[in-house]
């Protein structure tokens, strides 16, 4: 790993599991500088003009639905990314590796907000990501961790990352925890 690169950690909520689908209700974005640092720079909930979600999405992330309401339209919120982004990494920036647990899953949503928004998603973020269920489920293969499954319960309890249960499974909550557990990875192997 190069020692100045710097790597965005993303988490999103979502109405369910499907992107083609379901909304995405909220997203956060946090700076990491291996070995250095953890800046959260976004965090915000988003209103699509149809809110698409099932029930257990909603059991899960605890999100209220006022709040989704309230929160920003598809083309605010990735003007607001494009503004966190700026004013962190400067207007003429590359575009930004992401970062996350399962992160595939939240790449799909925000491209299903680009894409409501009208907004090219390459413009600000790379084709590659690093995900650190992969990373997990290689660490557990080679012994190194216990676990019965890469899920990022298992990641913290690893890395002895500490999340408060009322921040679990928040965008915010969940993308500073996987900076925490990834960062103390990089300093440990």
């Amino acid at each position: 790993m190069n020692k100045d690169q710097v790597y965005l950690v993303v988490d999103t909520e979502t109405g369910g599991l499907n992107p083609r689908k379901n909304s995405i209700l909220s997203i956060a974005g946090v700076v990491w500088e291996p070995k250095k640092s953890i800046t959260p720079i976004f965090d915000f909930y988003i209103c699509e003009n149809k809110i698409n979600y099932v029930s257990k999405a909603m059991e899960i992330n605890r999100i209220d639905l006022k709040d989704v309401k309230n929160g920003l339209k598809p083309f605010e919120a990735v003007q607001e990314i494009k503004r966190s982004l700026d004013k962190y990494f400067g207007a003429a920036r590359q575009p930004i590796m992401l970062v996350g647990h399962n992160v595939n899953f939240d790449i799909a949503f925000i491209k299903r907000l680009y894409r409501l928004a009208k907004q090219e998603y390459y413009v600000d973020f790379r084709n590659r990501a690093l995900d650190t269920a992969a990373i997990l489920e290689f660490l557990m293969i080679s012994g190194k961790i216990e676990g019965d499954r890469a899920s990022a319960d298992v990641l913290f309890e690893a890395t002895n990352t500490k999340i408060r249960e009322e921040d679990r499974h928040t965008a915010k909550g969940d993308a500073i925890a996987t900076a925490t557990a990834i960062d103390t990875l990089a300093l440990t192997i």
